[in-house]
């Protein structure tokens, strides 16, 4: 067991709260009041803003859950064991931290899916495959064509999702194409609007959480190459782990 421990992997994020921010407030022409007060308002996006916006984030306390995975068979909550102390990290704890709507998704998310087209996608970026460079550079091109349209903040939207909600694993040539049912749910505001984010949002990351020992095997030979990804908005799971034990960021 020990020898494991001493095994060196690179834990990286691909969580770009600063970066969205950032852009989101450089835009020119900058932002309106209709499209400011979209994310301002939203029950379940409107404390973003007001995060910290740190370029640099430390992951010590992420490094600590990852590697203390407790192995179980039931896989719709993650369990880990910190100095004997025995944390689980379900979708009501996610509800509770993030703030974000964790409701069921009942039958408005199977509907999106038959009901929504690609229109929005095909317009803007015809039939290439979509990637989190390609959206914030389509946003930061794009012109208001006056208050009523809703375009650019449907973009706006778009970038804000898929950076932060659903963030990619890998990023430049590498890098998947932005969530499908993303670029379906920005032609519908108010879906996005109304919409659980939170429980997506908590199925994306679950769905990519696992042991970075196991995964290797306990046999990193090449360490600069293997760089584990944290997927998704885990801020509410770092801070959980703060809050039981105290842990500095």
């Amino acid at each position: 067991m020990r020898k494991k421990r001493v095994k060196k992997i690179k834990l990286s994020t691909r969580f770009y709260i600063h970066e969205v921010l950032t852009t989101l407030d450089k835009l020119q022409p900058a932002m309106s009041k209709s499209e400011r007060a979209w994310f301002e308002n939203h029950l379940s996006f409107q404390h973003i803003f007001h995060m910290p916006r740190d370029p640099n984030h430390r992951l010590m306390g992420m490094w600590m859950l990852l590697l203390r995975t407790a192995h179980i068979k039931r896989k719709k909550e993650p369990w880990f064991i910190v100095n004997g102390v025995s944390i689980r990290y379900g979708i009501s704890e996610h509800a509770l931290i993030s703030g974000f709507n964790c409701k069921n998704y009942g039958f408005i998310h199977l509907g999106i899916k038959i009901r929504e087209n690609l229109d929005f996608k095909k317009k803007h970026f015809k039939n290439i495959v979509v990637k989190h460079e390609d959206v914030r550079e389509k946003l930061i091109g794009m012109v208001p064509l006056g208050e009523r349209s809703k375009e650019r903040l449907r973009m706006m939207v778009l970038y804000f999702l898929s950076n932060i909600i659903i963030a990619p694993i890998k990023t430049g040539d590498k890098a998947p194409q932005v969530d499908e049912f993303c670029l379906k749910a920005v032609s519908d505001l108010t879906f996005c609007r109304n919409f659980q984010w939170g429980r997506y949002s908590f199925d994306y990351m679950l769905g990519n959480i696992s042991h970075p020992v196991n995964h290797f095997n306990g046999s990193v030979t090449n360490n600069e190459k293997y760089i584990w990804p944290v997927p998704g908005f885990f801020l509410s799971m770092e801070d959980q782990i703060r809050d039981v034990l105290g842990c500095a960021r």
